[in-house]
């Protein structure tokens, strides 16, 4: 299956972007200090821990994520999303298992680079620096449109 990528295309995402565009500075400001708890944890979980193996780096990456994907659910809805209504109660828990299993998307796709990236030698911070660049562009649309949409009343 071969991705075309069209005039219009190419259009619809310029304007998408740009309509977008303070929303997606927050993005990747929250982003970024997400980046940096990642990759702090992911330091300290194979230097300070000891996990400095093979399976242990694949451990820290894991841990590490982990950590830092609870830290950007709340700092996107807090400050990225901070315009969007705020669930409560089950609603609250339903939005953080709906930003979870996009997470876990991505996850799974970092996961396998990962380890492809690992096997031909790249050092384990800039292959975590890859994955989570790959990453932000699927999860910004995901939390866009799917996670923290507006609620019809909202609009």
């Amino acid at each position: 299956m071969a991705v075309v990528i069209t005039t219009e295309w190419m259009k619809n995402l310029i304007s998408y972007i740009r309509l977008k565009k303070k929303t997606i500075v927050k993005f990747l400001l929250v982003g970024g200090s997400a980046v940096l708890v990642n990759l702090s944890l992911l330091y300290f979980f194979v230097e300070y821990v000891g996990l400095n193996t093979a399976i242990g780096e694949n451990i820290a990456n894991v841990l590490s994520m982990e950590m830092s994907i609870i830290y950007n659910f709340f700092l996107s809805r807090a400050i990225t999303f901070g315009d969007r209504h705020k669930e409560h109660g089950m609603r609250l828990l339903y939005q953080m298992v709906k930003f979870h299993v996009a997470i876990g998307i991505i996850f799974l796709m970092r996961m396998g680079l990962f380890a492809l990236l690992q096997w031909v030698g790249v050092y384990y911070l800039l292959n975590a620096i890859i994955g989570i660049g790959i990453a932000a562009g699927f999860n910004f649309l995901a939390y866009d449109t799917k996670i923290f949409k507006h609620r019809v009343e909202d609009v």
